[in-house]
């Protein structure tokens, strides 16, 4: 009897303990990295917002923040394409679009520990190191295969593939053997939800 009682309670924590795990909040695809022309921008790479190693707390704040300024009820409407507004409307929907995000980034900033913040800007730094020494490499393709649709996709591929090889290769110079691990998990996550959408 108190063996089976023993089991029943460890099976009732252990539930417990699946049901905390599944709330546990995400960070998802937060716009943490900035490249050339886009102050805003993805993940570089499947995984790389998980290489933070941000706790369930700061990720409630940075969805909060996120909430209340770029994804905003009152910002939502003057970021829609609206062919009636006037240039000065869309100027006005525009300097306002660019505060918010200014706020976020600031936000998002004061909730991250200086260790967080000098791995973006490690990255950053890396893409575009990255990004500058591959297009180099492949303009010259890019430019031959203009016209040819089947050449540049195959270069556009390529390309890409060895973008995001190098771009790893510098990770493992900027991250800690935890950030990895956590990023190859979450990577790993995001390419089988990618696989399967409809999976919840």
């Amino acid at each position: 009897m108190i063996r089976l009682t023993l089991v029943a309670l460890s099976c009732v924590l252990f539930a417990g303990e699946i049901v905390a795990a599944e709330k546990q909040p995400v960070i998802g695809n937060f716009p943490f990295w900035t490249a050339p022309k886009r102050e805003y921008a993805d993940q570089f790479v499947p995984g790389l917002n998980a290489a933070l190693l941000l706790t369930p707390e700061q990720i409630s704040k940075l969805h909060e923040a996120r909430r209340e300024t770029i994804d905003s009820e009152a910002l939502r409407p003057t970021t829609r394409k609206d062919l009636d507004a006037t240039e000065a409307q869309r100027a006005a929907a525009s300097q306002k679009l660019s505060a918010a995000q200014a706020d976020l980034r600031v936000r998002a900033s004061n909730i991250l520990t200086a260790e967080q913040r000098s791995v973006i800007e490690k990255a950053n730094a890396a893409y575009i190191e990255v990004q500058q020494t591959v297009m180099q490499e492949f303009q010259p393709r890019l430019v031959a295969a203009k016209g040819n649709d089947q050449a540049k996709e195959a270069a556009q591929k390529e390309l890409k593939e060895r973008f995001t090889a190098e771009f790893i290769r510098k990770l493992d110079g900027i991250l800690s053997s935890d950030q990895k691990v956590a990023m190859e998990q979450a990577a790993a996550k995001e390419r089988e939800a990618a696989l399967n959408p409809k999976k919840k």
